[in-house]
């Protein structure tokens, strides 16, 4: 049955019939009908019930949209509720007092408060009051600003501080008097130690370079005061070694440390003098082919067994200065030479990986400590008594200079491995 005429129907059938019924006994009773005014009543009753009872219909009508409206903003409320509650970052209103008025499951997540117990708090509370923080919010109710955004540190339950990012919508009135707000707030206290992590390795980059930069001043300056005179010292030495032979051991022994002497030097100016970078498309097996071959004499007559997997004619190509990621390998190899003084093997591979060409050089050393690693591309940083400190700078200067990297993994005892990473040539790639 429609309800929209549902009452009406019943109640009219039933006027009727008890219409009908009263006229039926009276007609029994032996009573004349008056039938023109019996229907004239019937109908204006039946009239009458009609018009009040649809008053009832359309009240039934409008109880029943209004509990129809109440369940779907019931559904709707816990709908919004799961929502909120599943969201990662927290979600808040407060009232024109700044109380606090509504939270989600996130706020204890991130706050370790409950929520019943921070519900009608004051929401400055809750976080660091910091005086930009203060100052930025004071200036936006101030101004009238209906939406921001601010970085600030949360309070947790337990005493720490949590990096919040919020992002607020502030509601003023016609007299622009603060009704309330609504919010979120973004857990970026990872974001926020990685770049404090990022502002201190680029501290450290720096001071690094300004090592770099004084290691150059002294180079030029020992190159210029020094080397002149040591070529002097030389000569005349070379002059004397003649007239004394019966000393000669001792003249090579001086000869020995004055090329010692050189050689630092010569590492030196390579540091203090920027190198120009002959680009080339360079065969990186074969290039590694020639620095082994240079090495090999010294190797086995250390002991040393150099190992590789690949072979000469295996493809792979580098855009790079030859000459520069000679003396790349060479310093690397040789360090791990030097590394292993009763002898061993180094093993020495490539692998391209995604864009790049990593190049193992691993040794069967003492290893290093974590410490000493920190430490090694710093200028004149030696675990070696006769070292120079200054191989491993260069290597790390020569990569940077071909938009490479090198990553040092070592254990004490078992050895020592460089991984160096060298962008694929272009046209090799295509």
């Amino acid at each position: 049955m429609n309800k929209t005429y549902q009452v009406r129907i019943v109640l009219s059938v039933l006027a009727f019939i008890l219409i009908l019924s009263w006229g039926f006994f009276y007609y029994l009773g032996g009573y004349q009908i008056n039938w023109p005014l019996d229907l004239a009543f019937t109908v204006v009753v039946l009239a009458g019930i009609w018009v009040v009872s649809g008053y009832v219909d359309r009240l039934n009508l409008l109880v029943s949209d209004l509990n129809k409206r109440e369940k779907e903003a019931h559904e709707l409320t816990e709908r919004l509720n799961r929502i909120t509650d599943n969201l990662q970052e927290i979600v808040f209103e407060t009232n024109e007092k700044g109380q606090i008025i509504f939270l989600n499951q996130a706020w204890k997540q991130m706050t370790g408060y409950d929520i019943d117990e921070c519900l009608g708090t004051m929401y400055n509370q809750y976080f660091d009051q910091e005086e930009r923080v203060v100052k930025h919010l004071l200036s936006v109710i101030k101004e009238h600003k209906d939406a921001g955004r601010v970085e600030l540190q949360l309070l947790h339950k337990e005493g720490k501080k949590v990096w919040g990012d919020v992002h607020y919508k502030l509601y003023f009135d016609e007299q622009h008097q603060f009704t309330g707000g609504i919010g979120t707030v973004a857990d970026i206290t990872k974001q926020k130690q990685a770049k404090l992590e990022l502002e201190k390795s680029n501290q450290q980059l720096q001071m690094q370079a300004q090592k770099l930069a004084v290691a150059g001043q002294i180079a030029a300056g020992i190159a210029h005061e020094v080397r002149n005179p040591l070529t002097s010292v030389n000569g005349f030495l070379q002059l004397m070694k003649t007239q004394y032979p019966e000393r000669t051991d001792y003249f090579d022994i001086i000869f020995s440390e004055i090329k010692r002497i050189d050689f630092v030097l010569s590492e030196l100016l390579v540091l203090a003098k920027p190198q120009s970078v002959n680009f080339q498309e360079v065969r990186l097996h074969e290039l590694l082919e020639q620095v082994i071959t240079l090495l090999k004499t010294n190797a086995v007559l250390s002991n040393i067994d150099l190992k590789q997997p690949f072979k000469k004619q295996d493809a792979g190509a580098i855009l790079a200065d030859a000459n520069q990621m000679k003396q790349l390998f060479i310093n690397l190899i040789k360090n791990a030479i030097e590394a292993m003084p009763e002898g061993g093997s180094i093993y020495i591979s490539t692998e391209k990986v995604m864009n790049e060409w990593k190049i193992i050089i691993q040794d069967e050393g003492k290893g290093m400590s974590e410490e000493n690693i920190q430490k090694i591309y710093d200028p004149f940083f030696s675990t070696k008594k006769e070292g120079t400190g200054l191989g491993l700078t260069i290597c790390a200067t020569i990569l940077k200079d071909h938009h490479g990297r090198m990553e040092v993994s070592s254990e004490l005892g078992k050895g020592t491995a460089f991984h160096i990473y060298l962008p694929v040539c272009q046209k090799s790639r295509q």
